[in-house]
């Protein structure tokens, strides 16, 4: 995890994807969430995670929106572990907000919190999420190192 005020972490020596430009250099604007683009690494294959939701969990019933994407990020990092990932492979997220006004720096604060590496991103205002409840989603694409035991043939693995 890294300090909001900072720019993204350079990339890391055993992640199987390189992230290309600084969204905050290349815009122009402070505080961009994101990372312009992503080259994936020889040996990688993708995963993509349907919209993950973060609802009350009985541990954690706080209801603010901070604690809902909090919840919806460890409930995308237990997606991604079914594939042998988790958040430092995430290249790409689509994040839907039912307020974009009210909760997009919430969002943006908690999305460079816990990526250690920020992803490629796109954020849409929805009308309503199901359950209609919530107020936060997200949905990933992962770059994962292919391992001996889940390479297909076609991957020498």
């Amino acid at each position: 995890m890294h300090d909001a005020d900072h720019s993204p972490l350079p990339p890391l020596d055993d992640s199987p994807f390189t992230p290309l430009g600084d969204a905050e250099e290349l815009f122009g604007v402070p505080g961009l969430p994101f990372t312009p683009a992503i080259r994936l690494k020889p040996g990688t294959e993708l995963v993509f995670a349907s919209g993950c939701l973060g609802p009350p969990d009985g541990e954690d019933d706080d209801p603010s929106i901070e604690a809902e994407v909090r919840r919806a990020y460890r409930y995308l990092a237990r997606v991604l572990a079914l594939a042998g990932g988790g958040l430092e492979h995430v290249v790409s997220v689509t994040k839907f907000l039912t307020n974009l006004e009210r909760d997009n720096a919430t969002v943006a604060r908690v999305t460079k919190e816990v990526f250690p590496i920020l992803p490629t991103s796109t954020t849409v205002e929805v009308s309503r999420l199901v359950p209609p409840d919530l107020h936060f989603e997200v949905n990933a694409i992962a770059a994962v190192p292919v391992r001996p035991e889940t390479a297909l043939p076609d991957q020498g693995g």
